[in-house]
Order: C-alpha cells, then structure tokens, then sequence
C-alpha cells in the first residue's frame, strides 16, 4: 500500500470516529456514570473540590505575590482548570488504545473514535468545572465584556488540540512503554514553567518562555477574556499554527502507523 492509501485510509479513519458520535457519546457519558456512581452530587463533587483549592490556593499565592484578588482569583482559576483538563487528556491519551486493546482486538471500530471517548469524558468534567468561572467573570474587575463570547471558541480550540494530542500519544505510547512515565515528568515540568500561578511579567527578560510556550496560549485564549476583558489575538495567532503544525505532524504519524496499533496491544 503507498503512502498515499495510507493517508486516506488515515483520513478516513478520524473522519468516521468523529462521526460516530453515537458510540463515544454513550461510552463517555457511561464512564461518567460508572466514576461517580451511587453520588448524591456526581461531579459536582470535583466542581466542589476545585473551588476550595481555588479558595485556598488564591489566598495564599495571592498574598505571596502581593496581588488583588479580585484580579488574581479569576487568573488563577482560569488557568489551574484549563490545566486540569489539558493534563487529563494528555495522561488518558497515552493509554488510550492500551486501555481499550480488548475492544480494539474484537470490534472493528476507527481508532478515533476511542481517542473522542476520552475528549467527550473530559470535555463533561470540564462543563462542571467552568460553573465557577461565571461568578468569578461577573466579579473580576473589569465586569463582562463583548470578549466573553470568545470563551467556548477558546474551550473548543482546547478540545480540539485534544483530539491530535490523543491520536499522537496513543500511538507512540501503544509502540513504545516508556513514553507515558515521560510524558508524566514533562507535564510536571511544564506547569511550573507556563504561566499558570505567576504572571509572564515575573519572567522580565525571559518572558519568551511564555511567548514560545503553545500551553500558555491554550490557556490564555480563554483566561484574557475573563480576567482582563480583551481578545488575545497573539495567543490566537500562535494557537492557530500550533494546531496546524500538531494536526499536520499526527495525521502523517497516524497514516504510517495506523494498522500496526492492533498489533503493538
């Protein structure tokens, strides 16, 4: 087979997961149930407990860094919950098709559709989370703006990232075992360089590290709105070409790899 033939099978394959919705629906919403089952208040439970560690974590942060919390709560909180998600979905997708080789192996099923069962799962937690951040944008200093509209396009741009970031992993980490510990070590390492808890501003003449980091940006799409009442059309422009540049590098990992995941299970 040529590798063109492998590009549209590829194609076709994330074309149909998508649309299967029928099937990672059901199986996302049945993970839900399945987690929070016999709970009086499902996943309101991780709304709750990420309120109080907002709470506690902006009190004290916020008198470390000098900084007024009607400002720094709703930076704060924006930035640890888009993290949250993001790191969900990183830590799922690497085991992915490993966590559904049973199905893979029996079912004739596009492997996309396993890496949307964990966008879908994902994406659900992250609507009980954003509850906290309606008050906290009514609060902010500023009040709402016309850039608030901006923030489900933030919030689907994230999912979306979402999608090639779990092809991408679970295909490398079918392949090779060691890479999800790896993962594991950079995501640890990248939350304290991404500017999630300080401001770029703390970085002075390395604020290039936040320039150049795509995480910052995925965050800050969302966060600006929110926080400051304006459109961030730099993290836009930089989230734009590392979505590109993600979906195209996966698509060709994806085509060259694609029949050999059942086998690497």
């Amino acid at each position: 087979m040529t590798f063109a033939h492998r590009l549209a099978a590829a194609g076709r394959d994330i074309r149909d997961g998508i649309a299967q919705v029928h099937v990672w629906g059901l199986l996302g919403w049945q993970d839900m149930r399945q987690r929070y089952r016999r709970s009086v208040i499902g996943p309101f439970w991780l709304t709750l407990s990420t309120a109080i560690m907002l709470a506690t974590m902006g009190l004290l942060y916020g008198r470390l860094f000098g900084q007024d919390l009607r400002h720094y709560l709703p930076y704060l909180a924006v930035g640890l919950i888009v993290w949250g998600t993001l790191l969900a979905i990183v830590n799922e997708s690497c085991q992915v098709f490993i966590g559904a080789s049973a199905v893979i192996k029996q079912i004739r099923l596009p492997l996309t559709t396993h890496v949307c069962r964990v966008i879908w799962r994902n994406a659900l937690l992250l609507a009980h989370n954003a509850v906290i951040l309606v008050p906290l944008a009514l609060w902010a200093e500023h009040g709402p703006t016309l850039a608030l509209f901006s923030v489900p396009l933030g919030f689907a741009v994230l999912l979306l990232n979402g999608l090639w970031i779990g092809l991408f992993l679970g295909v490398l980490c079918a392949r090779f075992r060691d890479v999800p510990p790896i993962v594991a070590n950079l995501m640890q390492i990248a939350f304290f360089i991404t500017p999630i808890i300080f401001r770029p501003e703390v970085l002075g003449n390395r604020a290039w590290i936040a320039a150049w980091n795509p995480l910052y940006h995925l965050i800050e799409v969302v966060r600006a709105p929110i926080v400051e009442g304006r459109l961030p059309l730099g993290s836009w422009a930089g989230l734009a070409a590392f979505t590109l540049g993600g979906a195209l590098v996966t698509l060709l990992l994806f085509a060259r790899t694609r029949a050999r995941v059942p086998y690497w299970l």
